[in-house]
Protein backbone atom coordinates (compact mmCIF):
# COMPACT_ATOMS: atom_id res chain seq x y z
CA UNK A 1 0.00 0.00 0.00
CA UNK A 2 1.63 3.43 -0.51
CA UNK A 3 -1.71 5.63 -0.41
CA UNK A 4 -5.19 5.32 1.38
CA UNK A 5 -8.18 6.76 0.00
CA UNK A 6 -11.17 7.66 2.11
CA UNK A 7 -14.91 8.26 1.25
CA UNK A 8 -17.83 7.91 3.07
CA UNK A 9 -19.22 5.00 4.86
CA UNK A 10 -20.85 2.59 2.31
CA UNK A 11 -19.40 4.34 -1.00
CA UNK A 12 -15.87 2.31 -0.92
CA UNK A 13 -16.72 0.98 -4.29
CA UNK A 14 -17.94 4.67 -5.77
CA UNK A 15 -15.13 6.04 -4.63
CA UNK A 16 -12.46 3.01 -6.07
CA UNK A 17 -14.59 3.26 -9.78
CA UNK A 18 -14.02 7.24 -9.40
CA UNK A 19 -10.49 7.12 -8.61
CA UNK A 20 -9.62 4.39 -11.14
CA UNK A 21 -11.28 6.25 -14.14
CA UNK A 22 -9.25 9.07 -12.79
CA UNK A 23 -6.38 7.12 -12.63
CA UNK A 24 -6.75 6.10 -16.36
CA UNK A 25 -6.98 9.54 -17.31
CA UNK A 26 -3.21 10.11 -15.90
CA UNK A 27 -2.29 6.95 -18.01
CA UNK A 28 -1.76 4.75 -15.21
CA UNK A 29 -2.28 1.17 -15.90
CA UNK A 30 -1.08 -0.97 -12.94
CA UNK A 31 -3.28 -0.34 -10.16
CA UNK A 32 -4.78 -2.39 -7.40
CA UNK A 33 -7.45 -1.02 -4.64
CA UNK A 34 -8.46 -2.91 -2.12
CA UNK A 35 -10.73 -2.30 0.84
CA UNK A 36 -9.79 -2.12 4.33
CA UNK A 37 -11.14 -4.00 7.50
CA UNK A 38 -12.61 -0.27 8.05
CA UNK A 39 -15.53 1.65 6.76
CA UNK A 40 -14.55 4.54 4.01
CA UNK A 41 -10.94 3.38 3.87
CA UNK A 42 -9.43 1.82 0.88
CA UNK A 43 -5.68 0.99 0.56
CA UNK A 44 -3.70 1.44 -3.33
CA UNK A 45 -1.28 0.12 -4.55
CA UNK A 46 -0.30 2.11 -7.84
CA UNK A 47 3.83 3.67 -9.42
CA UNK A 48 4.70 6.83 -8.65
CA UNK A 49 2.20 7.66 -6.02
CA UNK A 50 3.90 11.10 -5.54
CA UNK A 51 3.51 12.03 -9.07
CA UNK A 52 -0.54 10.55 -8.95
CA UNK A 53 -1.11 12.90 -6.30
CA UNK A 54 0.02 15.88 -7.81
CA UNK A 55 -1.87 15.59 -10.81
CA UNK A 56 -4.90 14.12 -8.58
CA UNK A 57 -4.70 17.92 -6.73
CA UNK A 58 -4.82 19.69 -10.36
CA UNK A 59 -7.47 17.30 -11.39
CA UNK A 60 -9.57 18.11 -8.38
CA UNK A 61 -8.79 22.10 -8.60
CA UNK A 62 -9.54 22.27 -12.64
CA UNK A 63 -12.59 19.74 -12.64
CA UNK A 64 -14.17 20.16 -8.68
CA UNK A 65 -17.41 18.35 -9.62
CA UNK A 66 -16.11 15.58 -11.02
CA UNK A 67 -15.35 13.84 -8.10
CA UNK A 68 -18.20 12.70 -5.68
CA UNK A 69 -16.92 9.84 -3.39
CA UNK A 70 -13.11 10.34 -2.78
CA UNK A 71 -12.80 12.40 0.13
CA UNK A 72 -9.00 11.92 1.35
CA UNK A 73 -6.18 10.74 -0.96
CA UNK A 74 -2.91 10.29 1.42
CA UNK A 75 0.38 9.08 0.80
CA UNK A 76 2.10 6.44 2.59
CA UNK A 77 5.63 6.05 3.09
CA UNK A 78 5.42 2.64 5.03
CA UNK A 79 3.76 0.59 6.84
CA UNK A 80 4.49 -1.22 10.27
CA UNK A 81 2.60 -3.29 13.11
CA UNK A 82 1.05 -1.06 15.29
CA UNK A 83 3.02 -1.43 18.06
CA UNK A 84 4.72 2.01 19.64
CA UNK A 85 8.04 1.04 19.37
CA UNK A 86 7.47 0.68 15.42
CA UNK A 87 5.67 3.56 15.02
CA UNK A 88 8.43 5.54 16.92
CA UNK A 89 10.84 4.23 14.79
CA UNK A 90 9.49 4.34 11.59
CA UNK A 91 8.69 8.32 12.80
CA UNK A 92 12.30 8.76 13.42
CA UNK A 93 13.76 7.62 9.90
CA UNK A 94 10.81 9.67 8.36
CA UNK A 95 11.80 12.97 10.95
CA UNK A 96 15.15 12.38 9.89
CA UNK A 97 14.28 13.60 6.35
CA UNK A 98 13.23 16.85 7.53
CA UNK A 99 15.76 19.86 6.55
CA UNK A 100 17.25 21.28 9.85
CA UNK A 101 15.46 24.49 9.28
CA UNK A 102 12.15 23.03 8.58
CA UNK A 103 8.87 22.74 10.83
CA UNK A 104 6.76 19.88 10.93
CA UNK A 105 3.09 18.31 12.56
CA UNK A 106 1.74 15.32 13.38
CA UNK A 107 -1.42 14.24 12.30
CA UNK A 108 -3.23 11.29 13.42
CA UNK A 109 -6.35 9.48 11.84
CA UNK A 110 -6.60 6.63 15.05
CA UNK A 111 -9.04 3.54 13.96
CA UNK A 112 -8.95 0.73 16.36
CA UNK A 113 -5.70 1.85 18.55
CA UNK A 114 -4.46 0.65 21.32
CA UNK A 115 -2.18 4.21 21.84
CA UNK A 116 -4.29 7.32 22.68
CA UNK A 117 -3.52 10.08 20.48
CA UNK A 118 -1.48 11.78 23.25
CA UNK A 119 0.69 8.86 23.84
CA UNK A 120 1.14 8.67 19.80
CA UNK A 121 2.06 12.01 19.73
CA UNK A 122 4.10 12.31 22.71
CA UNK A 123 6.07 8.86 21.43
CA UNK A 124 6.92 10.62 18.13
CA UNK A 125 7.56 14.54 18.95
CA UNK A 126 10.14 13.08 21.27
CA UNK A 127 12.17 10.85 18.37
CA UNK A 128 11.80 13.89 15.53
CA UNK A 129 14.28 16.52 16.70
CA UNK A 130 12.42 19.87 14.61
CA UNK A 131 10.39 22.78 15.23
CA UNK A 132 7.30 22.17 15.57
CA UNK A 133 4.79 24.44 13.77
CA UNK A 134 0.60 23.75 13.71
CA UNK A 135 -0.19 26.29 11.56
CA UNK A 136 2.12 26.26 8.57
CA UNK A 137 4.22 23.65 9.21
CA UNK A 138 6.48 22.46 6.08
CA UNK A 139 6.39 18.88 6.64
CA UNK A 140 3.08 17.05 8.08
CA UNK A 141 4.25 13.18 9.55
CA UNK A 142 0.58 11.48 8.76
CA UNK A 143 0.08 8.66 11.04
CA UNK A 144 -2.74 6.35 10.01
CA UNK A 145 -3.51 3.85 12.68
CA UNK A 146 -5.28 0.56 10.40
CA UNK A 147 -5.89 -1.79 13.40
CA UNK A 148 -3.05 -4.02 13.89
CA UNK A 149 -0.83 -1.98 11.18
CA UNK A 150 0.04 1.44 11.14
CA UNK A 151 0.80 3.56 8.02
CA UNK A 152 3.19 6.18 7.94
CA UNK A 153 3.59 9.22 5.49
CA UNK A 154 6.41 12.31 5.92
CA UNK A 155 4.65 14.57 3.00
CA UNK A 156 4.30 18.35 2.40
CA UNK A 157 0.52 19.82 3.42
CA UNK A 158 -0.59 20.02 -0.08
CA UNK A 159 0.51 16.19 -0.87
CA UNK A 160 -2.34 15.31 1.57
CA UNK A 161 -5.37 15.71 -0.04
CA UNK A 162 -9.21 16.93 1.58
CA UNK A 163 -11.72 17.19 -1.49
CA UNK A 164 -13.64 19.27 0.50
CA UNK A 165 -10.55 21.79 1.33
CA UNK A 166 -9.26 21.86 -2.35
CA UNK A 167 -13.34 22.33 -3.52
CA UNK A 168 -13.44 25.16 -1.51
CA UNK A 169 -10.48 27.06 -2.42
CA UNK A 170 -10.71 26.48 -6.67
Amino acid sequence: MNLILTSQKGNEAKASAEFKEIALQHGLRKLHIEKSDFDGVLEVDLEDPRGFVAFFREYVRSEPFRVHFVQRVIPVDMVVDTDLEQIKEGAKQLGSQIGSTESFKIDIDDRDSPYSRRELIDAIADVVDRKVDLESPDMVVQIEVLGEYTALALARPDEIISITRLKRSS
